[in-house]
C-alpha cells in the first residue's frame, strides 16, 4: 500500500509540475484581460492590443445609448475608416451617428448587427453601408477571435465566445508578442497585427477611426507615397492600372442575395434611409454589372452608388493609404456626391 501511495503521490506531483506553467499563464490571462472581453470597461480607445471590433463597438454602443441618441450607423468593412460620423451627420438632419464596422466584414455580420440593434429597440433611421466585392461575396460569419461577434449580436453562448479568446492568447505569435511588449514596452516588427503601436486609434464615442497614417502624410508630404511605392504595386499584374476597362466576376448568388433581402427587410421595418457605397478601389476594376443590378433591385437604384473602376476618384494616388484603403478626404467627396444625387 505504501508503494502505491508513493506512486500516486509522484504521479500527482508530476501532473502539478506539468500543468503549473499553464495555470500560471491562465492566471496571467484572467488578470490582464488583454482582449478586454472578460470585464466591463467604460472606454476602449487606448489598448496596446488590436481588439475585436464587433465586441468593442457593441460595448461602446451599450455604454452610451442612454445618454447619446444614436440612430444612424456606418456599417461595412475596414474602408469605413474613410467616413467620419460628424461629416456624415451634416447630411442627416437630426441623425446621430456611430461607426459599426468589422475588418473583412461579411454580409451575415451586417445582418446580425442590424438584428441586434432591432432587438434592443434601437432606432435605425439612417444606414451608410461601405462595401466591396469581397464583402459582398462573404455570407458566413467568421470565427477567428478578431472577427467573432459577441453573444448579444450573434446569439452564440458566452462560453464559446470566451473560449475563442482564451485559445487565441496561447497561440505562440500572440502570446510571445504580448509578453514581450508587456515586459519591455517596445514594439517590434513581428508584432504586426497583434500589438497596437499607435495609441488611440478610435474615437471613444463614435468609434470613428483615428488613423496614424494621416499624421504620417502631414509630416512626410509627397514622400509618403514616394517611399511606399511597393504598397501600390501588384506583383501578379505590374500593369494593372493600364487605363483599360476591366470588371470583376459576379459574386452575388442565392446565399448572398437572401442575406441582402433579410438586411433590406430589417431596414424597411425601421423606415431606414440607406445609402450603399461600393468603394473606389485603387485597382480600378469595376463591380460586375449583374451584381450592381441585384443591389439596385433590392435597395433601389437611387440608394446604390458604385464608385469602382476608372474614374477621377481612383485616378489620384493621394486619395489612398495603400491599395486597399482610402482616406477621409475621398470619403468626404463621395458623401457629397451621394447626397447631391439623393432625393
Amino acid at each position: 500500500m505504501n508503494s502505491e501511495r508513493k506512486a500516486a503521490t509522484r504521479f500527482i506531483l508530476k501532473l502539478l509540475i506539468l500543468f503549473t506553467p499553464f495555470l500560471i499563464m491562465l492566471g496571467f490571462y484572467f488578470q490582464n484581460d488583454p482582449f478586454m472581453v472578460l470585464r466591463h470597461y467604460e472606454r476602449y480607445d487606448n489598448s496596446p492590443v488590436f481588439l475585436n471590433e464587433g465586441y468593442v463597438e457593441w460595448e461602446m454602443y451599450m455604454n452610451n445609448r442612454d445618454s447619446i441618441p444614436f440612430n444612424s450607423f456606418i456599417m461595412g468593412n475596414s474602408c469605413t475608416m474613410a467616413y467620419q460620423c460628424r461629416e456624415w451627420e451634416k447630411y442627416l438632419g437630426n441623425g446621430r451617428a456611430m461607426r459599426f464596422f468589422g475588418n473583412a466584414e461579411s454580409m451575415d455580420a451586417i445582418y446580425c448587427k442590424l438584428k441586434a440593434l432591432d432587438r434592443v429597440g434601437a432606432p435605425i433611421k439612417n444606414v451608410l453601408m461601405i462595401l466591396d466585392k469581397t464583402s459582398l461575396k462573404k455570407y458566413k460569419l467568421m470565427t477567428e477571435y478578431t472577427n467573432i461577434l459577441p453573444p448579444a449580436v450573434s446569439g452564440m453562448s458566452n462560453f464559446k465566445f470566451q473560449e475563442s479568446f482564451c485559445q487565441a492568447f496561447f497561440y505562440p505569435k500572440f502570446f510571445f508578442s504580448y509578453i514581450d511588449y508587456k515586459l519591455f514596452h517596445k514594439y517590434r516588427s513581428y508584432m504586426e497585427g497583434i500589438i497596437n503601436p499607435y495609441g488611440k486609434i478610435r474615437d471613444y464615442i463614435t468609434n470613428d477611426a483615428i488613423n496614424p497614417r494621416e499624421a504620417m502624410i502631414k509630416k512626410e508630404g509627397e514622400n509618403y507615397w514616394k517611399e511606399r511605392k511597393n504598397k501600390f504595386k501588384n506583383k501578379k499584374d505590374p500593369d494593372y492600372r493600364n487605363g483599360k476597362y476591366r470588371e470583376d466576376q459576379q459574386v452575388l448568388f442565392k446565399d448572398q442575395i437572401n442575406l441582402l433581402r433579410r438586411i433590406e427587410k430589417v431596414l424597411r421595418k425601421h423606415h431606414t434611409s440607406v445609402k450603399i457605397i461600393i468603394s473606389p478601389d485603387y485597382n480600378q476594376i469595376s463591380l460586375n454589372p449583374r451584381d450592381a443590378k441585384v443591389l439596385k433591385s433590392i435597395f433601389g437604384s437611387r440608394n446604390v452608388f458604385d464608385f469602382t473602376g476608372i474614374n477621377k476618384y481612383t485616378a489620384d494616388i493621394h486619395n489612398y493609404y495603400e491599395q486597399g484603403h482610402y482616406r477621409p478626404i475621398l470619403g468626404m467627396q463621395l458623401l457629397k456626391q451621394v447626397y447631391s444625387r439623393a432625393d
